[in-house]
Formats: structure tokens, C-alpha cells, sequence
């Protein structure tokens, strides 16, 4: 009972919008006509057709809507038959004068007596012919309106799903290669191998921490990126070519969690620094993100991954699903370089 409460107050609230209107339609017209409210009278005339109103919306037409199409055909065909005959048989004979004096109409004064009895004529044609459209009417207007949350809460479970999949592919070349970086630092004894293990424990637990949330501080997220940038400068140390720079108010903004990671992450698995630098710049300016990362790879080392795409794929899918319309993506590829440049909308 609670909830059927509950739903009247919520959903179908316009429908008490659009009864107040017409019952303030009706008073005014009454008192504009006949210089009365004829509040006696209209409460009869509403009452009736809330009775009849309700009784259809909510009995006869889910019972007909569950109906096979054959079943509809016949049940309406049959009702309108019988109502239409009703109609003739009950149809009140027409008055020999007019209700009102011609002349007169619409002097205020006079008129005739307005009788405020409704017969039984009046309560099954003229009101609920009126009662029955109208709630027909409303009833697949409802449910039409219905269908759409439906759809759209089905739609919205199931992008939410596909992004919790996503977002549950953390790529274990992350771990693994930060774990590889460590192993070699250790063989040689590096005194930065403490440094590296507390970096990567930083990094780890964010991603785990971040994984599942809606969205994370972008200042955050460049921090993020900056550690791993570290991890694999000290690992590539000899090379001396890793490029950074890093521009605007990112700590203002927003963004999906580990979404940048991927191309970063991407670029140094694939890099071979001896071929050339691998540069990252992202830039912040009044909420457009301009992100951009470019590496030399060896082309038998990328052509050999199968997975070699698939964080860039999954980022993707990531971007439709959350900045549809507000990201362009463009990746270049000449043979030895490769190149990506990502622009996102996020305000």
C-alpha cells in the first residue's frame, strides 16, 4: 500500500496536475455561463470520473493489454457494440424548447433553472466516454514513458557492466614489467632498487584503490603517471631520452581512473629507446586535456604481441562509454613511430 502511495506521488503526479485543471476549468466555465460554481453538481460529475477514470486504468486495460492480439480485437469490438447500443436505447428524448430563451442567452438573470441531477445517461456516455479516452489515452502515454525508463535503466546496467569488465583488465605487463625493472636494478645492486619498490608499492595500490571508482582527481591520475614514468627512467637510465611535461590546473578537474596509464603504459612496453626518445606531453587548458605520447618501437617486437592493441582497444570502449561526443582519438602509425594524441572535453 506504501508503495502504491509512493507511485501516485511520484509518477503519475501529472495526473492530479491535469484533474485540478480541469475541475478549475470546469468552475470557471460554470461561473462564466451560469453565474454559479455549481460545486454540487461537479462533484458528482468528478467523482464519476475518477470511479470510471481508475477503474479502467488500472483494471481494464492491463487486463486487455495482456491479451493476445485476437483476444483485443474481439473484447474491444464486442465493448464498443454493446456501449454503442447502450448509447441508442438510453439516449434521452430531445427537448421541444430550447434551455434557454434565445433572446435572452446569455444574460446574467436570466437563465433557467439548472437541474444539478445527473442521470444515468450522463454517468455512462457522456462522462465516460470521456473517462474511458482519457485514460486510455494517459495509460500508453504511461506506460510509453514506462518502456522508455526500461530501457534506458537496462541500457545504462549495461554499460556499466561492460565498464566494470574494462575496468577489471588491469594488463599484467604493468606488474610484470615494473617487477622486471626491479629483478635488474637488483642484480647490479642499484642503490635506487629500495626507491623503485616503494614506488611501484604506490602505484599498485592505487590502481587497486582506483579501479572501480566513478571518477578520480586528474591531479591524482598525472601524479599517478608520474611515478611510472620514474620507474621506467631509472630502468632506461642509460638511455637518457625519456621526455615529460606536464601543463595547467589538473588538481580542478576530474577523470576516469587509470584511463591515461594505458597509453603510457602502452608506449614504454613497446619502446625501444635505441631508435629514438619517447616523449609525453599533456597539456590542461579551460578543461580540454590534450594528451599526447609518441615512441620508436621495433617493428618484429610489436608485431609479435597478440595483446599488442588491446589496452588501446579497451580505452576506447572506455571512451565511448563515459565522454561520448566530448573525446577525438587519432593514432598514427609510419612503421617505427608511433603516436597518440587524445583530446578530451571534461567539464
Amino acid at each position: 500500500m506504501t508503495a502504491f502511495f509512493k507511485q501516485i506521488q511520484t509518477t503519475y503526479i501529472y495526473h492530479w496536475i491535469i484533474w485540478i485543471i480541469l475541475i478549475f476549468f470546469k468552475l470557471i466555465m460554470d461561473y462564466s455561463v451560469f453565474g454559479s460554481f455549481l460545486l454540487v453538481m461537479n462533484l458528482k460529475i468528478f467523482l464519476v470520473s475518477l470511479i470510471l477514470f481508475y477503474v479502467n486504468y488500472y483494471v481494464f486495460l492491463p487486463y486487455i493489454i495482456r491479451q493476445t492480439p485476437k483476444k483485443i480485437l474481439i473484447i474491444t469490438v464486442s465493448f464498443a457494440v454493446v456501449y454503442v447500443s447502450l448509447m441508442i436505447i438510453f439516449f434521452p428524448p430531445f427537448p421541444q424548447h430550447p434551455p434557454f430563451p434565445p433572446k435572452d442567452f446569455p444574460r446574467h438573470g436570466r437563465m433557467r433553472p439548472f437541474h444539478h441531477d445527473i442521470n444515468l445517461y450522463d454517468v455512462f456516455f457522456r462522462i465516460g466516454i470521456f473517462s474511458m479516452i482519457f485514460s486510455t489515452l494517459l495509460f500508453f502515454v504511461d506506460k510509453w514513458m514506462e518502456n522508455g525508463k526500461k530501457i534506458s535503466a537496462l541500457e545504462f546496467e549495461r554499460q556499466s557492466s561492460e565498464l566494470k569488465i574494462l575496468r577489471e583488465q588491469i594488463n599484467p605487463h604493468f606488474f610484470f614489467n615494473a617487477l622486471n625493472s626491479i629483478y635488474s636494478l637488483s642484480i647490479i645492486q642499484s642503490k635506487d632498487t629500495p626507491r623503485v619498490i616503494l614506488i611501484l608499492s604506490d602505484i599498485m595500490r592505487y590502481v587497486l584503490n582506483n579501479k572501480n571508482k566513478q571518477k578520480n582527481n586528474l591531479n591524482d591520475e598525472i601524479t599517478n603517471i608520474k611515478k611510472y614514468v620514474e620507474i621506467q627512467s631509472i630502468r632506461f637510465n642509460k638511455f637518457n631520452n625519456i621526455h615529460c611535461k606536464f601543463d595547467g590546473n589538473f588538481d580542478s578537474y576530474e577523470i576516469e581512473p587509470l584511463l591515461l596509464l594505458t597509453f603510457v603504459e602502452n608506449a614504454f612496453k613497446y619502446a625501444d629507446l635505441r631508435k629514438g626518445p619517447l616523449n609525453i606531453k599533456v597539456h590542461l587548458e579551460n578543461g580540454l586535456l590534450d594528451f599526447d605520447i609518441r615512441n620508436f618501437y621495433e617493428n618484429k617486437n610489436y608485431e609479435k604481441s597478440d595483446d599488442s592493441k588491446l589496452g588501446i582497444e579497451n580505452t576506447k570502449m572506455k571512451l565511448n562509454l563515459l565522454y561520448p561526443d566530448k573525446y577525438k582519438l587519432d593514432i598514427s602509425d609510419n612503421g617505427s613511430e608511433y603516436k597518440i594524441n587524445l583530446k578530451l572535453q571534461l567539464n
